[in-house]
Formats: C-alpha cells, structure tokens, sequence
C-alpha cells in the first residue's frame, strides 16, 4: 500500500545540500509538514523558493541532546536522512567524518526510540563499495578507499542494527552517480558548464573512468518509493542508471547541450591518488522490489540542467557554492 504524504510530517537532513534540496522540493509540492535539520553556519541559498514552507531546525546532528530536542518537537511520521560530511572531496577530516556521518546517524535514530516514526530512509552512497571491477549488488563486500565511504559504511551497518533492536522501519538507498540543478560549482558536470558559461578553461583528467551518473529527480524517485512501500524493511537499494560509461561519455553529452565545438583539456589534472576507476550497479533490486525506473533520460536532464545554470549562473560567480 502506498502512503500519502499530504500533511504528514516529514523530517529531512542535509536539507541544505544538493539532493537534500531536491528532496525538500519534492515533499513540499506533496503537500507535507516539513522540518529541515541543518548546522548553525548552513547556507540555505538552494532552499530560497520553499523557505517559508519549512520549520527550520539549527542542530548539529552531533549533538544527542539537542537533536532529540529537535526531534521531539518535530515527531516526523518520515524521515528522510541525507546529512553528511565529505560528499565535498575537500572534507577530509577523519574525526569530523566518524562524528558527523556515525555518530549523527546513531544520534538520530536513537532520539526515534518513543516517536513512532514510520520510516527512516537512510542515504548511504557508492562509495561504500570502494572500486569494484564486477557488477556490484546490494550484498557486495564492502571495501571503502575514503574516509566518507568507510564512515558512511560504518553509519549504514549501525543504523540498520539499531533500527531492529528499536523496531524502526529502516531502508537504505545507495545512490551512484547524481546529477542536476543546484549542484556544488567544483562537482563535475557544474564545473564543466560554469567555465564554459564564464569562458574559461575547462581541464579535465584523461576522464577514462567509468561511473554510473542519474538524473536528481530520478534519484528522489526512489526514495519517495521506499518512503511509501511499507511492506519493506531493513533492505538496501542501489539507485543508479544502469548503465556506465567513460567520463568523457558525459564531457561530449555536455559541450553538444551547450552547442560549443572547443575541446576540454584532457590531462591537464592527475587522477585523484585513490581514483575509483569502475563502478557499475546493478539496479535490479530496486526495480524489482519498489517498482522503481528512471524515467528521464540522461539527455533530458542535461539539457535540464544546462539550462538550469544558464539561469542562475549568478548564484555560484565569486562565491564558493
């Protein structure tokens, strides 16, 4: 049976950020009560457009005691738990990393205890599987090469063990690669279309990796179906496209949307020390059990997306968004 969010209350972490954001969108548009979970020093540019449809929470999820504080305030039918720190390759800090991405996630469910919370969609990421040259499946070894992959691991395995001792309907959702509107300036596919809107240099490494990249919307999809499925707990979902391909795949797709015959400067970086060559998902699982399928194509969300930062090129120019 599917559920209706319409009223319900939704509770979402990582708010602030790229997929959170969509997710804020998504849950606002279906007519729900929602809070957002973010620190004292988040800037909510991504969240203009729906600010005042929120109650906004200024809690560091490192903080048990203010946390459930929040949380009893808040008594969320849903929460949806994007939040965490080194998506930004800048965010290095092992401790900062182990507190934020394991002990916030610990901190959340723990506050859930006497709630009643009807589902807890957990966001972990490909990079718990480190590089993999098989097809990866749910129940693949683990095998982390980043502080981010190891801690959000780590956050996954406990949440999923205190969600059982608890009673707390718990799904995890590993997305691959994501791409769209309102992403970080320094990710790929942004940085690529910033500098040809701005007229600089693109450099590029050789881009012969393979990855797995999926429109934003289709992505937010997928949770709203684990969210609604309650015939489902304590699973894991890969979310991905399906399909890989080299880097430079994506560099072509790009320049032909942004209708530019100039070349990237292929080489002009080093691949990163512990790159992650291939990885390819199998999304078998998630289309079997909740009936999920992308349904925009990798052509249209770019060209969604182009024109998105065509528009609000302005937001990202002197800043470090």
């Amino acid at each position: 049976m599917e559920t209706n969010f319409k009223n319900k209350k939704v509770l979402i972490t990582g708010a602030n950020g790229f997929i959170g954001s969509h997710m804020v969108e998504r849950m606002v548009k279906e007519g729900a009560q929602v809070s957002v979970i973010v620190r004292d020093s988040s800037d909510l540019w991504r969240l203009d457009d729906v600010q005042k449809d929120l109650d906004i929470y200024r809690t560091d999820l490192r903080n048990s005691e203010l946390v459930t504080k929040s949380v009893m305030q808040i008594k969320p039918d849903f929460i949806f738990h994007i939040g965490a720190y080194g998506v930004d390759g800048r965010q290095n800090d092992f401790f900062v990393a182990a507190h934020s991405n394991i002990i916030g996630t610990m901190n959340l469910i723990h506050s859930l205890k006497d709630i009643g919370c009807k589902k807890f969609i957990n966001i972990g990421t490909c990079m718990e599987y480190g590089n993999k040259q098989v097809i990866i499946q749910e129940d693949s070894f683990i095998k982390p090469d980043s502080i981010y992959g190891s801690t959000k691991a780590s956050a996954t395995i406990i949440a999923h063990q205190m969600a059982v001792n608890n009673d707390i309907d718990l799904v995890t959702l590993r997305p691959f690669g994501v791409f769209g509107e309102k992403e970080g300036s320094h990710k790929f596919f942004p940085y690529i279309i910033l500098s040809m809107l701005e007229g600089k240099q693109v450099n590029l490494t050789p881009c012969e990796q393979y990855r797995d990249y999926c429109y934003i919307e289709n992505v937010i999809d997928g949770f709203v179906l684990a969210a609604q499925n309650n015939s489902i707990k304590d699973e894991i979902f890969n979310i991905a496209s399906g399909e890989i391909q080299k880097l430079k795949f994506y560099v072509d797709m790009l320049y032909k949307e942004m209708k530019s015959t100039d070349l990237p400067n292929y080489g002009a970086l080093h691949y990163r020390e512990n790159e992650v060559w291939r990885q390819q998902p199998d999304i078998s699982k998630i289309k079997n059990l909740l009936k999920w399928e992308p349904k925009i194509s990798i052509e249209d969300g770019i060209a969604k997306t182009v024109a998105w930062y065509k528009e609000n090129k302005d937001k990202f120019i002197g800043t470090t968004r």
